[in-house]
């Protein structure tokens, strides 16, 4: 606890200070947590004296008190989203990504989730003076098809140099490498100007040796990401959106259509069903306020493009179920 200085507050001359040294009230907390009576008595100070020193010490270390109807309205006037530029998306999300929370974007391979978030680093730094952070952990980020995109979109060789250098490009292949890299941000040892936007394609890369019932490490691995990643969005007003991986599982069961009257006519049937989850645990399950789920659509059009099922199936941690269908082209994703 921080040390009585004197001269910081009115009361707090060297003598006084002396005094109390002398009966082993030597810091802040000390002061506070004795009683008053003693205090004035031990400084020669009147009790008067002494709670206007105590109010000093409270109106310079505690916290600013806020009534509750004060802390709605803050909270509802700084409400803030991120736009995805993309006008269904945005449509089903009210507006954009709400900042300050993490966001999971999350589907089977080959579902335009990359894609997706190519085209929400663009539309997020383009006409605009945000940056985004693009964490790839999978080695496949492509400045290729950013340009591809760019160019369909009209835009000149100027414009594309311009919205390439706002999208910041790190490459991390552990988890200790991307809690280091965190919590350089955090403590502003590494300084990102203007940083609206955080991608991590994909965090279960780095997390699949770490998965598993009895894997510790791994649990903590994710708590602390979970720490940093929180902080930053609230600290920063940022949005970080965070790649994760849908698995599939079949199982078999036996359905036995038998009939009780007539032995004979039983019929075994073999049934398959379908189960998908999302990876990282049951631990990450609740962490994302907002979850954004990428399907492909089985189309029979003959269209050079894909088309993709964007459903919000989580958000502000309430289950909703908003569709709506994207398009996948060498224009980007609209």
């Amino acid at each position: 606890m921080e040390k009585l200085k004197a001269g910081e507050f009115v009361y707090l001359t060297d003598y006084v200070l002396r005094i109390l040294s002398q009966n082993r009230v030597t810091t802040i907390l000390e002061f506070l947590q004795e009683d008053t009576g003693k205090l004035s008595t031990l400084t020669k100070l009147s009790l008067p004296q002494i709670l206007a020193l105590r109010n000093d010490i409270f109106k310079k270390y505690s916290a600013p008190i806020v009534n509750g109807s004060a802390l709605l309205f803050k909270s509802m006037n700084n409400k803030r989203l991120l736009s995805t530029g993309i006008n269904n998306l945005d449509a089903i999300l009210n507006g954009g990504i709400p900042t300050g929370y993490l966001t999971e974007l999350c589907g089977l391979a080959e579902s335009g989730k990359t894609q997706l978030c190519l085209q929400l680093a663009i539309n997020t730094v383009k006409n605009s003076e945000n940056t985004v952070l693009y964490i790839d952990t999978k080695g496949d980020f492509s400045a290729t098809r950013i340009q591809k995109i760019l160019d369909a979109c009209g835009c000149s060789h100027k414009e594309m140099a311009i919205v390439m250098f706002k999208i910041r490009v790190i490459h991390i292949w552990t988890m200790d490498e991307i809690l280091e890299f965190l919590k350089r941000i955090k403590n502003k040892t590494i300084i990102i100007e203007r940083l609206s936007l955080i991608i991590i394609d994909s965090l279960p890369c780095l997390m699949f040796q770490h998965l598993g019932d009895d894997n510790k490490i791994g649990l903590t691995f994710l708590n602390t990401f979970v720490n940093y990643s929180r902080y930053l969005c609230k600290e920063f007003e940022l949005v970080m959106l965070c790649v994760n991986i849908q698995t599939r599982w079949i199982d078999q069961a036996t359905a036995d259509l038998e009939d009780v009257n007539n032995q004979s006519t039983s019929v075994n049937k073999e049934m398959y069903m379908e189960k998908r989850n999302r990876c990282l645990g049951r631990y990450w399950q609740q962490i994302p306020a907002l979850v954004i789920l990428s399907e492909k659509c089985h189309s029979a059009s003959k269209e050079v493009c894909v088309l993709i099922n964007v459903s919000v199936i989580k958000f502000n941690n309430i289950k909703c179920d908003k569709k709506c269908v994207l398009k996948i082209s060498d224009g980007g994703v609209t």
